[in-house]
């Protein structure tokens, strides 16, 4: 694996290693993102199962692929937070099923179905109502929620979407960290493929499963272009957020998992709890529910892509492939 500290790319090596307790900085929001099928929810598990960590599932708040499709901007319909009775409005909408109705292109977000299950709404609404009533407001008042139902400290959630509003959340949240997965787009590619024509979701993915090699066509373009789009993100955001950003690569997190997790509760300024490399394997594959981090899910991705998928990806990403230390032969 390879871990982005600064300005170069290297292993990890023993300075790594979370820090003593007392040079442990102080963070109180943790956010994961990077694209879908990356390793995000693999990495909201580990993150969650530590002693202080509370990541939120899935929740597009800041915006989706189509940034009108994120929850706050379905929240402005209601005007000035200032005045009770539009967040009065504002918490109905959100209880009495209007945002999943607003969400026309793709089911609810989990963290949405959680909140109006398991918060009363006239305690969400307090949260708002003794808040400054802005939109980082209503985003920390889930998060803490959330965080104070598992009963933990540190607060966070995770939505690969939100690659593209880092900026905004570190600005946001000044005691915050962004934990940026990445993988090899062919892995992404071929797991995308194979999950589009089993569960094809939201549109277009419908329409498209009964086009055959139209689906195929679509996520390679897809993948291409979105994985373009990290990279470049990536290389921004490790010199302009050198020390509240950290890049991980999944094959690496699979392959060696305490190492890396060791390293991460260093960038995040916790102790190493033993209890989070305790899981299933979450990815929809031959070992789903199995116990145990899946390191076959590093390569297992060669035995299913087409050698033309292959040189494609090598032609068009090479540079960054080689910059993020991936091989042509994919090893």
């Amino acid at each position: 694996m390879v871990v982005v500290t600064g300005p170069e790319v290297r292993p990890p090596g023993p300075d790594d290693v979370a820090p003593a307790s007392d040079a442990l900085p102080t963070v109180d929001y943790v956010f994961v993102v990077g694209l879908s099928r990356s390793g995000t929810t693999l990495m909201r598990y580990i993150l969650d199962r530590h002693r202080e960590i509370a990541i939120c599932p899935e929740n597009h708040f800041m915006g989706h692929l189509a940034p009108f499709q994120g929850v706050r901007h379905k929240l402005r319909r209601f005007g000035d937070l200032s005045r009770d009775a539009h967040v009065h409005r504002m918490v109905e909408f959100v209880y009495d099923g209007g945002l999943q109705r607003a969400s026309r292109w793709r089911p609810q977000s989990r963290l949405w179905t959680w909140l109006a299950r398991r918060v009363p709404r006239e305690e969400f609404a307090d949260r708002i109502l003794r808040s400054d009533r802005s939109e980082r407001a209503v985003f920390s008042a889930v998060m803490t929620a959330y965080a104070e139902r598992h009963g933990k400290r540190i607060k966070g959630e995770k939505t690969p979407a939100h690659l593209r509003y880092v900026p905004t959340l570190l600005e946001w949240y000044p005691t915050g960290r962004v934990v940026h997965m990445m993988r090899d787009p062919r892995a992404i590619f071929s797991s995308e493929v194979r999950r589009r024509r089993s569960s094809p979701g939201g549109l277009p993915y419908r329409a498209l499963r009964r086009l055959g090699p139209l689906l195929t066509a679509f996520v390679l373009v897809e993948t291409t272009l979105t994985w373009v789009e990290g990279a470049r993100r990536w290389r921004r955001y490790r010199s302009q957020f050198a020390d509240r950003y950290r890049m991980v690569r999944f094959e690496g997190l699979v392959r060696e998992p305490e190492r890396e997790v060791r390293a991460l509760c260093g960038f995040l300024g916790v102790g190493f709890d033993p209890g989070m490399l305790e899981q299933q394997v979450v990815s929809m594959g031959a070992r789903l529910g199995q116990q145990g981090i899946d390191a076959g899910a590093a390569e297992r991705w060669r035995s299913e892509l087409p050698s033309w998928a292959n040189r494609w990806f090598w032609a068009f990403l090479g540079r960054d492939l080689a910059a993020l230390g991936y091989r042509r032969d994919g090893r």
